[in-house]
């Protein structure tokens, strides 16, 4: 009985070790099954760093970029021109203004008078000179293109922002030239002259806006306000011819028929014998004062509101002298050559005959005399467009 309790022992232990031997293979075996799992994690490791590694890449291509960026800023314009060409020119800037400052893409390079290196290509420019208009526009510089002169405007000084201001428009008309009544007989016979429409300043030219233009003053009684005087009729055209350039507008003496019709007061006239009145004194300095000229428009003025036409200082204009024509005229500008041009209105010791609207003078263009100033007239006061 022992001996088969004994048996039947030993067989339930072996069975409990077979048991245990297969749970053992159990355990062992579960990393085999869970393999792919650590594939798996492997990948996503590899994964993770392949995407680091992108991420990486990304910031070193925009390091380059940020470093590209900021290159091209460091170097200011040119640089910025050098992305669109990378050619460069000797650029000659040329100017009217001689101590113009040259700004090129906004930034100071020197005299706007001068040879400058430059990339091939769009620029902008900007001149700034003393006394002048600021110019500001582009160039485009190429193999074909490097030269670049620029004329400034120059600013207006108070001299002839004042002459602007009084030029007085006088409307065009019919009326009766000369006179066959009196006077001298240069001044017949009388005959219908129609003129059209234009200006003239209420004033005779100051010494003040001579000196501004011209640079100098010849006349011997010395005063800004006073008529110029001591000039030639060659000398007047010089000085119209600057003013010109000066403003854009086309002055010019007026003509011996412009200036007697603004005279009698044009279209608005009286038919007064000086301009502005029967009586000399009211409107005129001439030989009843002092040996001398006088401030301008102290005296009064004609129906127009011009001033010193009789009086004063004798005024050229633009005609050569010569007779009268018969019949109507329109426009006349007298003959074509002559000796003698002629001045009008008398002057500070004219008897008070030669200070009438009529009388006429003829005077040789080259004479210079301190009793003979000037007037000015023009067609337009629209200032004529010039390229820069």
């Amino acid at each position: 009985m022992k001996k088969h309790l004994g048996i039947l022992v030993s067989i339930v232990f072996m069975l409990l070790c077979t048991a245990t031997a297969f749970g053992q293979a159990a355990q062992v075996a579960k990393p085999r099954m869970s393999s792919t799992q650590t594939t798996k994690t492997t990948t996503t490791k590899k994964t993770t760093k392949s995407s680091s590694s992108s991420k990486s890449s990304k910031k070193r291509t925009s390091t380059t970029r940020s470093t590209s960026s900021n290159s091209a800023s460091g170097s200011g314009s040119t640089a910025a021109n050098a992305s669109n060409s990378s050619t460069e020119h000797e650029v000659v800037f040329t100017c009217n203004a001689p101590d113009g400052d040259l700004y090129i893409d906004n930034t100071f390079i020197g005299n706007a008078n001068g040879t400058y290196t430059l990339h091939s290509g769009s620029h902008e420019v900007r001149i700034v000179a003393e006394g002048y208009d600021e110019y500001v526009g582009k160039v485009n510089v190429s193999a074909s293109k490097k030269s670049f002169p620029f004329k400034l405007k120059k600013l207006e000084s108070a001299a002839i922002q004042s002459l602007l201001e009084d030029m007085v428009f006088v409307t065009g008309g019919t009326f009766k030239m000369g006179s066959d009544e009196s006077g001298e007989y240069d001044e017949q016979p009388a005959h219908d002259v129609t003129v059209t429409s234009f200006y003239i300043c209420k004033y005779e030219v100051t010494q003040e806006l001579w000196q501004e233009v011209m640079d100098d003053n010849p006349s011997e009684n010395i005063g800004d306000y006073n008529p110029v005087e001591s000039v030639s009729w060659q000398d007047c055209q010089t000085f119209i011819n600057k003013l010109n350039t000066l403003t854009g507008i086309k002055f010019r003496l007026p003509t011996e028929a412009e200036w007697e019709y603004a005279a009698r007061g044009g279209s608005s006239t009286h038919g007064y014998k000086y301009a502005g009145s029967d009586s000399l004194d009211l409107v005129a300095w001439y030989n009843n004062f002092d040996e001398a000229s006088h401030l301008v428009g102290y005296k009064a003025p004609n129906e127009l509101g011009l001033y010193d036409m009789s009086g004063n200082v004798s005024e050229w204009c633009s005609d050569w002298h010569g007779h009268y024509k018969n019949g109507a005229q329109k426009n006349p500008t007298g003959p074509k050559t002559g000796e003698y041009r002629v001045t009008r209105g008398g002057f500070w010791e004219s008897a008070a005959t030669h200070c009438t609207v009529t009388y006429r003078n003829p005077v040789s263009p080259d004479d210079i005399s301190q009793s003979i100033g000037l007037r000015l007239a023009a067609t337009s006061m629209q200032p004529k467009r010039t390229k820069k």
